[in-house]
């Protein structure tokens, strides 16, 4: 192991005490100054601008609020006809939705006695959204006094329209300072009417600005209170902000001192990394430690950056080709592999008994015939640290060689590693040969062909092949490569932690080990490793960091060594499960929550996918963050076509796979999932368990998993659907049944990788919980009598 001692020099802030002496002697004559003099230079000027520059800013996000209703109005209505279920549905995201109507086309009249009432401006609304233009949504007045707002949508034959309180749109301006007060107003010909105020008592003095008009000519109006815009109000902040301002100042005076040392001392870093010999006796501290990281990360001999691009062109190279050593009857092979292997999104089977080295190498034919009709010629493979893995890995090169793809084999490495490769030598095919979360005994395949990630059809078209023969025969080529340490360093270059933590890390036996305990330290983490040891028969708990069961040892490693975060993975390394620093799981919708806050502050507006297992407070944390929450199937390669499709920056599951696209691949890395958490808790005063515990939580069950033969578990689904009423409940029924309720909700699905089908519940309060199983173990006595319910 490289010597990490590190050599003693002057720290950076003693470069900064006289300078800050300085400034403190300058902020305090700049005060002086600016107090005999300041107050006499005209301040309402600047006070406007800013005032009219926020308010047009919160115009802007008011109108795009008032967009997003209108498009989930249109969703809406297009998936349900009835309006009470339009009005369910809306109300749980829009509380202030009053009633929904409709009408046919050609019956629009006055009618000042329903309720909404229907005016002269609504009958003009409506036959906007009729005719297909744009219906902005308007106030409607009754006997001249604000009654509703009036939203329209149209169906096929069908004119909708809802009303909404205007007092709820008093959300849109969130929590503002005791000075402030915004107005949201409808300008008339008669004069304007007020829909919504920050304040319960709005103000009836003239603004202190008003936006541009938006809309149904609606505005943005902010006051004041007790005069708080006046000069006198902003003097002490102008007076603070020169005296910052001249602080500043002094503060650069430093780099005048450091200007010699630092150029001597970069130049000292960067040598030593073109010589990969890191020198450790710098004189500015801050050196030391630069070098002490890199030292660390670079225990073993490395590429550096260039390398990678060194890497990728001598794939273009040929090498020899390996001798191929399997002679299969493969027609006689079909017949007996069992298409159940075949999954909805990816290859899984029993080693021994539906898996063997024979079959592996007959898959390998199939894919690489597959992708050499996609256009590609060179393909990565890695694998997982399981007992069958090294043979298995064996077979399924020989057969993308014998189909005559050239081959990059990456070896022994996580998931994530591979994924990150795909990108960075611009191979866009790629196999991972692993059994996941799954138990020692089982194995498969992830497959990537020209950056599609195999799904449904296209994973059943690999078995056809098969069965068919038809494969390409050829020659192709095998290059080993050791690419962990290119990931590692790019990850590091990525995540910047603004102070150390102590982290504890369960590997759980899985192919993270290597690699975990290097990038923490790396990161600048104390790290407290578990399950560190590669071993495919899993001694200490099984690899799955989505049960409870699994997470104990790191729970109490958390609790005893006083840790900030507790980070566990699954086999392959693309699952990730976390405990709080107080030993509380937290489990993935949640973690979403911390992460689509940070993503949504910098992309306003942006998508946000999640699947059907996920809690219904994560859509109410994208909404506030001003993101589009969208609701997806379960599953890796599902969930990663979406992402593509939507364009979407983030995505997560609650099984543990999180996709992120902002600074990253987009892919399921559990690994910078993690970095990226590290990076937020590293930036708070808080504790990882108050940080978490700021975010809404119900109460909910794990996954709860029912045992039910393949070929019946989409059954009993479908049976389910036809046969049952859920009475008083939206059903979405995007992947198996997600039944909403006003307290809570619970899922039931066929599982797409085990033979059972998976529940999960949540509610408001425990007494809703159980009321939700109980209906739903009513329900399953119906169409499913003989199965056994444990839950």
């Amino acid at each position: 192991m490289a010597n990490s001692k590190s050599g003693k020099g002057r720290s950076l802030i003693s470069f900064f005490i006289p300078a800050f002496a300085i400034g403190a002697v300058l902020l305090l004559i700049s005060a002086v100054a600016f107090y005999f003099w300041g107050y006499q230079q005209p301040l309402k000027e600047q006070a406007g601008f800013y005032l009219q520059s926020t308010v047009n800013e919160k115009a802007q996000q008011v109108n795009q609020q008032l967009e997003t209703i209108q498009k989930d109005i249109d969703e809406t209505i297009k998936e349900e006809a009835d309006e009470a279920a339009i009005l369910s549905a809306l109300q749980a995201s829009y509380p202030e939705v009053s009633a929904v109507t409709s009408r046919l086309k050609g019956e629009l009249e006055v009618d000042k006695d329903s309720t909404p009432i229907v005016t002269h401006m609504t009958l003009e609304l409506l036959r906007q959204a009729s005719e297909g233009k744009r219906a902005n949504p308007e106030l409607i007045l009754n006997n001249g006094n604000p009654d509703h707002v009036a939203f329209a949508s149209a169906s096929s034959d069908k004119i909708y329209l809802i009303a909404f309180d205007p007092k709820g749109f008093a959300r849109f301006f969130g929590n503002q300072q005791n000075f402030i007060e915004f107005q949201l107003l409808q300008h008339f010909d008669t004069g304007n009417h007020l829909i919504s105020s920050s304040k319960p008592n709005a103000s009836g003095a003239k603004p202190l600005a008003e936006s541009e008009r938006f809309g149904a000519n609606w505005s943005i109006a902010v006051f004041q209170e007790n005069n708080a815009f006046s000069a006198n109000y902003l003097l002490p902040l102008l007076i603070i902000l020169l005296a910052l301002a001249a602080l500043v100042v002094a503060a650069l005076l430093p780099f005048l001192s450091l200007k010699t040392s630092l150029k001597s001392e970069a130049r000292s870093f960067i040598q030593g990394i073109a010589k990969n010999k890191m020198p450790s006796n710098y004189q500015v501290d801050f050196f030391n430690e630069l070098a002490a990281s890199y030292r660390r990360v670079h225990e073993t001999e490395e590429e550096s950056a260039e390398a990678i691009e060194a890497v990728a062109a001598a794939l273009e190279e040929k090498s020899e080709p390996k001798g191929i050593t399997f002679d299969i009857d493969l027609l006689q092979l079909a017949e007996k592999i069992n298409p159940e292997i075949f999954r909805e999104y990816d290859i899984r089977g029993e080693v021994g008994k539906t898996l063997n080295e024979d079959i592996v190498y007959a898959l390998g034919r199939s894919i690489g015939s597959e992708a050499y009709a996609r256009g590609e010629q060179k393909i990565l493979v890695a694998r997982d640290g399981r007992i069958s893995s090294p043979q298995l890995h064996h077979a399924l090169i020989e057969g993308l060689i014998s189909s005559g793809r050239d081959v990059v084999d990456l070896g022994l490495v996580p998931a994530p590693v591979l994924y990150f490769a795909i990108g960075a030598l611009k191979v866009r095919s790629a196999v991972m040969l692993t059994g996941s979360h799954n138990p020692p005994q089982h194995n498969g395949l992830k497959i990537v062909l020209a950056e599609d990630t195999l799904y449904g059809r296209d994973i059943k078209a690999l078995y056809t092949r098969i069965k068919e023969n038809d494969f390409l025969s050829g020659k192709g080529s095998r290059k080993e490569l050791e690419f962990e340490q290119n990931y590692l360093e790019k990850l590091v270059s990525d995540i910047t932690l603004e102070k150390p933590l102590k982290v504890a890390v369960d590997c759980g036996n899985g192919v993270t080990g290597n690699l975990l305990p290097r990038l923490l330290q790396a990161l600048g983490c104390e790290v407290l490793a578990l399950h560190t040891e590669i071993d495919g028969n899993f001694p200490n708990h099984h690899p799955d960091p989505n049960k409870a069961e699994n997470l104990q040892d790191l729970i109490e490693m958390v609790q005893s060594e006083s840790a900030d975060l507790g980070i566990a993975f699954d086999g392959d390394g693309d699952r990730l499960g976390v405990v709080d620093s107080s030993g509380k799981i937290i489990w993935t919708d949640r973690v979403m929550m911390l992460l689509a806050a940070d993503v949504l502050s910098r992309n306003f507006g942006a998508e946000v996918l999640f699947d059907v297992k996920c809690s219904r407070y994560l859509a109410d944390v994208i909404k506030e963050n001003q993101g589009m929450p969208v609701m997806w199937k379960t599953g890796h390669s599902l969930m990663k076509a979406k992402m593509r499709e939507t364009g979407a920056l983030l995505g997560g599951e609650g099984s543990g796979h999180v996709y992120i696209k902002e600074r990253w691949n987009g892919f399921d890395d559990a690994i910078y999932a993690a970095a990226r958490v590290l990076e937020l808790i590293a930036r708070d005063t808080r504790s990882s368990a108050d940080i978490f515990a700021g975010f809404p939580e119900g109460f909910s069950s794990q996954e709860i998993n029912l045992p039910v033969p393949d070929k019946v578990k989409f059954k009993l689904i479908d049976a389910l659907s036809s046969k049952v009423t859920f009475e008083g409940a939206n059903i979405n029924s995007i992947d198996g049944i997600r039944a909403e309720y006003e307290q809570g909700w619970f899922l039931i699905r066929a599982s797409n990788t085990t033979p059972s089908v998976v529940v999960k519940f949540e509610a408001d309060n425990e007494a809703a919980l159980e009321r939700m199983k109980n209906v739903l173990k009513e329900q399953l006595s119906i169409v499913a009598p003989k199965l056994k319910v444990n839950f």
